[in-house]
């Protein structure tokens, strides 16, 4: 006769898998904004956001709990937008942060300090795309993220992406990108998650 452990029915199950945010149209919430240098000297604008409303509330923070729960070291934040500020990059940019001043009826100062704190807790449509890349050991994961920001409001006529997969003839190892001026920027950190280490708070998730 196996006994259950004490405990069992509160514990949370590890199954070494996590369900994935479906593509669509979500209304999304900023929990927190910053500047980046990317690798290559690009400086970026980087968002970390969560779900905001409907069935997948607080998707990330969910997920994140469980992975601080698992490994309190590697944990990670897996609702990520990156978008390159500077060249063609600049009107991607103006359109997120316009998107983001339409949602909330409110106007972002440039050249203030601090002036990222006036971004938390703002909200955003998202539009969410299915994107297959291709891993060092050949396997081709396909992965839920983030592909534009629009207003809440303009989410009703927005359509949602089609999903990107590989070809037979692609690259081991490579991984989509932008091809020109119109598409937006996408995490290229190496599993396109950002680290939290333990002890991160709900009130303010650190950038490394």
């Amino acid at each position: 006769m196996i006994r259950k452990p004490k405990g069992y029915d509160e514990a949370p199950a590890y199954t070494g898998e996590f369900q994935q945010l479906p593509k669509g149209k979500y209304v999304c919430v900023i929990r927190q904004v910053a500047t980046k240098t990317s690798s290559n000297g690009n400086e970026q604008f980087v968002i970390l956001y969560d779900i905001a409303e409907g069935e997948y509330k607080d998707f990330y923070q969910k997920m994140f709990d469980a992975d601080k729960a698992q490994n309190p070291s590697g944990a990670k934040w897996r609702g990520v937008f990156k978008q390159n500020m500077d060249g063609k990059g600049t009107p991607w940019l103006k359109g997120i942060i316009t998107s983001i001043e339409r949602s909330n009826n409110f106007t972002f100062h440039w050249d203030q300090e601090n002036n990222e704190a006036t971004l938390k807790n703002k909200k955003f449509g998202g539009l969410f795309r299915r994107r297959q890349y291709e891993k060092e050991d050949g396997t081709r994961p396909i992965i839920t993220e983030l592909f534009q920001i629009r207003s809440v409001a303009g989410l009703a006529e927005a359509k949602v992406p089609e999903d990107s997969l590989l070809t037979e003839h692609t690259n081991a190892g490579t991984r989509p990108t932008p091809a020109d001026a119109t598409a937006p920027n996408f995490p290229t950190d190496s599993d396109g998650f950002m680290h939290i280490p333990e002890g991160a708070s709900d009130e303010g998730i650190p950038f490394l």
